[in-house]
């Protein structure tokens, strides 16, 4: 059986494969499935509480960093079980979509959600066989890899399975990326991660009360605290811009399922690869702090702009352009704030604290889609994306200035 330890191009291809399949349920969810129900009836609420059930799960995620840590099954790895153990459950609860009545909406919900329980604790598990086998400079190359490599199973998830929505049906869907994640079982199945006489005993961790303590002390740290309050706002309203347009294209300006998925879930998404590694080089350049203000100043004058071209919302080019800006804007925001968690967390429970930090935005993406129904209950669309775009580059400036020549420490203000 081949060893990933062995072998550092398959480690880094088997990492980055695995991030292609937690991408391919969040675009279906979030543009496939969106515009399907979109075109046949659904409004904001509906739509929205759907895409806040798929989010919820990565909200709770850090709660697998204790199972997955817990110990291991000796012959599979330490954490090689926990992979299958996902990808199997991952398997079962997507063909379980299929058996819901597409006017079920609520129960479609709550299996969506199921799903992505299990997607998050392959995610978990992915990082902590990251953390394992990667050493060095490799973690940084790797990272960028991973990061891009969820885009372009988002652009899988939500342009390909979005044209085979349109063009076969909901259920081919579902069944090609049931497929995919088959695919992605047998590709665990058929490697280890170290050679049988290298396995060791999993190395001892904090108790759970101690790493309970370490964590909120960390969390509630000035700079923490903080970090996480901007990166909640900064994420609020674009998951709810994005359920708002979504609704005013299909119905309003009679966008069907195959144009809105080839837009929002095809070049757009691949926009967001490119533009997540040159985020990389940019934090690094000038800071986390100033890639994420900027980018929100960008994204509210986006936001204004594309409010005030209300008339022309039926072009493709004007909605591409606003795809395009929200997609560089919020890869930037969302790498600065991976380094700014970096860096506040607390260096006893960094690695718990780093994943509960950035469970934070997943909160803050399905709060923000719960909230589209209210607030397109209250705003006309148009004048939504105008106090958005209002409020967004003042919610920037809350992200904390950091010490960047000093690993995590934060500045004092």
């Amino acid at each position: 059986m081949v060893t990933l330890a062995d072998h550092p191009r398959l480690r880094l291809a088997f990492l980055c494969l695995l991030y292609v399949g937690q991408g391919i349920p969040y675009g279906f969810v979030t543009v496939a499935l969106a515009a399907h129900l979109a075109a046949r009836g659904a409004d904001a609420a509906a739509i929205g509480g759907v895409i806040a059930m798929a989010v919820l799960p990565w909200s709770f995620k850090w709660a697998w960093g204790p199972v997955v840590d817990s110990g291991r099954l000796a012959p599979l790895g330490r954490r090689r079980p926990w992979l299958m153990i996902a990808q199997a459950l991952m398997i079962v609860t997507a063909a379980a979509i299929a058996l819901v009545p597409e006017t079920d909406i609520a129960l479609l919900g709550w299996v969506i959600l199921l799903h992505n329980v299990f997607v998050g604790l392959q995610d978990v598990a992915v990082d902590a066989l990251a953390v394992d086998q990667l050493e060095g400079a490799e973690r940084e190359r790797a990272s960028g890899m991973m990061f891009g490599s969820a885009y372009v199973g988002t652009f899988f998830g939500g342009a390909g399975l979005g044209i085979v929505t349109a063009r076969f049906g909901l259920p081919a869907a579902i069944a090609a990326m049931t497929i995919a994640q088959a695919a992605l079982l047998a590709l665990v199945l058929v490697v280890r991660e170290q050679p049988r006489s290298s396995h060791a005993a999993p190395p001892p961790g904090l108790g759970l009360i101690a790493l309970g303590r370490g964590l909120a002390r960390g969390m509630l740290a000035p700079q923490a605290l903080r970090a996480a309050v901007a990166a909640f706002l900064l994420k609020v309203m674009p998951a709810a811009l994005s359920v708002l347009m979504l609704v005013q294209l299909i119905e309003r300006f009679g966008w069907s399922q195959e144009r809105y998925s080839a837009v929002s879930g095809g070049v757009g998404v691949l926009l967001g690869l490119a533009a997540s590694v040159a985020a990389g080089f940019l934090a690094e350049r000038v800071g986390p702090r100033r890639t994420a203000v900027v980018a929100s100043l960008v994204l509210g004058a986006a936001w204004i702009a594309f409010g005030l071209a209300s008339r022309w919302w039926n072009r493709t080019d004007v909605v591409f352009g606003l795809v395009a800006a929200e997609t560089i804007c919020l890869a930037a925001t969302t790498v600065a704030f991976f380094a700014i968690f970096m860096r506040v967390a607390a260096p006893a429970v960094a690695a718990t604290q780093f994943t509960a930090s950035m469970a934070i935005m997943n909160v803050a993406t399905s709060t923000g889609s719960w909230l589209a129904g209210p607030i397109g209950a209250t705003l006309d669309t148009p004048t939504a994306f105008l106090i958005a775009g209002c409020v967004q580059p003042l919610l920037g400036l809350l992200t904390p200035p950091l010490d960047v020549s000093s690993g995590r420490r934060a500045a004092p203000d």
